[in-house]
């Protein structure tokens, strides 16, 4: 009983000196713990990458019970696999192993363990094969403890302060979500929004692809269209179920720096397909672009949830303009963007408020940057222009209004002269 009473005196006193919800349970179950034991975590590290299967899970693991860790008999440790994808691969309660009194070593006088395991030794007790692990999935440890007096302890039997307290850390259960080591990156390049009112222009990213190993681990990009007609006339829905749009093979795209990079464009009138014109669209129709990547050995890696990492929407609006009369006032930003890295390489923006002197904006350097301007309340005119430099091919720019939408865009082959603003409700 020492070692129970050296840490019940010590709750007592920081019950004295503190009144948080830690503090209280700690005595309380300190004070109670004759009637039951608890796997406190020291140290839990590591995670699972779906491409290696030597990547580990480590935990160290303390006793406590009423007799100072003479009660505990054995923890018991199951793993379960859940399948967040669709295909209905989950297992439950595999058992991984078991760790025996006898085995267990010491910390701070209490019984304690490490165990660690990989995702090679997870997959074989779970009876999966790598190829069915994707994002999203996730491998859960779970650990029983057993005492000599025939009584065992599970996440089911704690609380939360018990379980994710910051004295006790006992849940007995570990969830280690599966990520897919790709950064896959969408970048607009144009607004990509279809305007009834204003002009519009191509649908226009540039899309990074990285796996961390000169793109050996994946193999194909796929790009699905779809359209939801959401402005349904006389009963026809014009609606487009999701279909392959276009096919890239990932090696055959531009590398830097271990990172494979595509300017994508796509023409309206692709976008819009054979079954569709302009006139066919109404305010809040949606064209839907999902992308995938698949990997070397054939695993398929999206989402399918708009401005998710895989996933992109084409809204079509109605500009009510709020500019029609006079500038809108505030902070605008100016994004610009060159596909070769290296500057605008002389072209420029310039921005002129009530016919004042001009205040040229570029990008010097590299492949991206941004500036802004503020437009004053009270400002009658406002004249943004662009002037071209070399290599025209190379630049592309947006400008946010001071809500944080598009205002203009444009590139690559940015025309010379005006650029046209506008601010939408």
């Amino acid at each position: 009983m020492k070692n129970f009473k050296i840490y019940a005196l010590l709750a007592v006193a920081i019950f004295i000196t503190s009144c948080s919800e830690d503090d209280k349970v700690t005595v309380l179950v300190q004070e109670t713990v004759g009637s039951g034991a608890i796997l406190r975590t020291l140290d839990s590290s590591g995670s699972l990458d779906m491409f290696n299967i030597a990547s580990t899970l480590s935990f160290t693991i303390q006793e406590q019970d009423a007799e100072g860790g003479d009660l505990l008999d054995r923890v018991e440790i199951t793993g379960s696999f859940v399948d967040n994808n669709g295909d209905d691969n989950s297992v439950s309660g595999a058992a991984l192993a078991t760790i025996t009194a006898s085995e267990f070593g010491e910390t701070e006088e209490l019984p304690s363990f490490d165990y660690s395991i990989t995702l090679a030794e997870f997959l074989t007790a779970v009876g999966i094969d790598l190829t069915q692990v994707l994002p999203g999935d996730q491998f859960v440890v779970d650990m029983e403890l057993f005492t000599t007096d025939g009584r065992s302890f599970k996440n089911s039997d704690t609380t939360g302060n018990v379980s994710g307290g910051s004295f006790f850390s006992s849940p007995y259960q570990y969830t280690e979500e599966v990520d897919d080591g790709i950064e896959f990156d969408i970048t607009d390049v144009n607004a990509n929004e279809i305007s009834l009112t204003n002009p519009n222009m191509d649908y226009s990213v540039m899309i990074a692809i990285d796996d961390g190993n000169d793109q050996t681990l994946v193999e194909t990009l796929n790009i699905y269209r779809a359209f939801i007609d959401r402005s349904v006339i006389d009963d026809i829905n014009l609606s487009e179920e999701e279909e392959l749009f276009a096919t890239f093979n990932i090696a055959d795209l531009d590398i830097t720096d271990g990172v494979s990079s595509l300017d994508y464009l796509i023409t309206l009138a692709d976008l819009y397909g054979p079954n569709l014109t302009f006139d066919d669209l109404g305010v809040n129709d949606e064209f839907q672009l999902r992308y995938e990547v698949v990997t070397a050995d054939g695993r398929v890696v999206t989402t399918d949830e708009n401005d998710t990492e895989y996933y992109r929407a084409v809204f079509v609006t109605e500009c009510i303009q709020l500019n029609a009369d006079a500038p809108f006032a505030g902070e605008y930003t100016i994004n610009f963007l060159d596909s070769f890295e290296d500057g605008w390489d002389g072209a420029f923006i310039s921005v002129s408020i009530d016919g004042g002197s001009a205040e040229d904006f570029t990008l010097e350097t590299g492949g991206s940057g941004s500036s802004t301007f503020t437009v004053p309340e009270g400002a009658t005119t406002l004249l943004v222009t662009y002037t071209a430099g070399n290599f025209e091919e190379e630049h592309t720019f947006t400008i946010l209004d001071p809500n944080g939408s598009s205002a203009a865009s444009g590139g690559p082959f940015i025309p010379e002269g005006e650029i046209i603003i506008l601010v939408c409700e």
